[in-house]
């Protein structure tokens, strides 16, 4: 029976993966808003069709490949085969069996991976990883998951050695503290794959530190990222704790995007911290935890789901793996869709704030460029903005702005 709940759960994350791409394809042809209607010319319009369309159909390949993984690691004992093959006490099984895991996530992963770099995104000018970059990479991915997996896992079965049944309290305490760490030292781990090097000072270090000042707020530095031996496309983030604040800049950003406009998309940011919305977000995907610890518990707690994968007893390592594997999210997905409303709402307040503070057309113009150097689609489906979408749709964005210079 219990093989049969998880078969229903890989299948229904199957259905709604390609539902939400049949949407996102009914809606292409269909007139485009006002606002964005002049950034694709005919020529870039079809190119983006010609783009849309080929992610599309590897994305479904990649769903195939994981729906099939899945029944096997769900639907049969080969977790269990693998687990009790394995030598050691019970941390030198998990650190073994996430190792193993991890390898099978490679070796499928890597053929939707090198289509979508060496094919998709080279015919279309984005692509710039080279193939040592591309081992290298895949390489440091999974040593960084095999350890967090197993530092994770390791923080549950200490939970459960003091607590027993109790265990989940703990538990996701120490899984909190662990993302919020991880969230504040990305930069940190970012190292691992790109070079930072200090933004010189001139015009655009100017404008970043005078802004973040004047709001109460110290840059501890402003990074610029080699990201243009990966991609051709630009992105930026800011982290930090309290008032203290680190921006990372994409090269291909300060390359190719004005300092008006680079700092545009700062005054949004910094609107996220004056209103704690990082911070919030932060709390609601913690919240994502909860569901996976009831989920590990209830197994823990009834002994014929393990039996029914051929453990003899309750396996904490199963239970863990199920939990926080792809079966269950689908469920994930589900609890994401009122956090991503909420997203929404706190990404349209903080282009009003951007707005307010003098950068309503540098942000306008910033946002239209790195949505068509990314060719990124300009008219959604609803549905699938109202499911999966954590920023408004670009259109949107740029009606609020111009609503508000309207009524100034």
């Amino acid at each position: 029976m219990y093989k049969i709940i998880f078969l229903v759960l890989l299948v229904i994350r199957f259905i709604w993966s390609i539902s939400l791409q049949f949407l996102s394809n009914k809606q292409i042809g269909k007139p485009l808003p006002e606002s964005v209607r002049g950034i694709y010319d005919e020529a870039e319009y079809d190119k983006w069709k010609r783009y849309n369309n080929k992610k599309d159909r590897l994305s479904i390949i990649a769903d195939v490949l994981n729906l099939v993984v899945g029944i096997v690691l769900y639907c049969t004992n080969v977790i269990s085969v693998i687990y009790y093959a394995l030598p050691g006490n019970e941390w030198v099984k998990a650190l073994l069996f996430f190792a193993i895991i991890g390898i099978v996530d490679v070796i499928v992963s890597i053929p939707v991976e090198y289509i979508f770099n060496f094919k998709i995104e080279a015919e279309f000018g984005f692509n710039k990883v080279t193939p040592k970059t591309f081992v290298l990479d895949l390489v440091k991915n999974f040593i960084l998951n095999t350890l967090l997996n197993t530092l994770i896992f390791s923080l549950v079965m200490g939970a459960h050695a003091l607590l027993g049944d109790y265990f989940g309290i703990i538990a996701f305490i120490g899984l909190a503290l662990i993302m919020i760490l991880i969230s504040t030292f990305s930069t940190v781990f970012s190292k691992l794959f790109n070079k930072f090097t200090p933004l010189p000072e001139g015009e655009l270090r100017d404008n970043l530190s005078k802004m973040f000042a004047n709001a109460g707020y110290k840059l501890k530095d402003i990074y610029v990222m080699d990201a243009s031996k990966r991609t051709t496309k630009a992105n930026a983030y800011c982290g930090g704790i309290g008032k203290m604040k680190q921006i990372v800049l994409y090269d291909n950003l300060v390359n190719n995007y004005s300092a008006g406009e680079i700092t545009a998309v700062f005054a949004h940011e910094l609107a996220h911290f004056k209103n704690k919305d990082t911070t919030k977000m932060t709390f609601f995907n913690l919240l994502n935890f909860l569901p996976m610890l009831i989920v590990m518990s209830i197994m823990m707690l009834i002994p014929e789901i393990s039996a029914s994968f051929g453990f003899g007893e309750p396996n904490l390592l199963f239970a863990f793996y199920v939990s926080f594997g792809s079966v269950l999210s689908i469920v994930t997905q589900l609890i994401m869709i009122p956090f991503n409303y909420l997203s929404r709402s706190f990404e349209r307040r903080a282009d009003s704030l951007a707005y307010e503070l003098g950068y309503g057309d540098d942000l306008i113009s910033a946002l239209r460029k790195l949505h068509k150097d990314s060719l990124s689609d300009m008219n959604p489906h609803p549905t699938v903005v109202k499911l999966t979408y954590n920023h408004p749709p670009l259109h949107e964005r740029i009606e609020l702005i111009e609503a508000k210079k309207d009524l100034k």
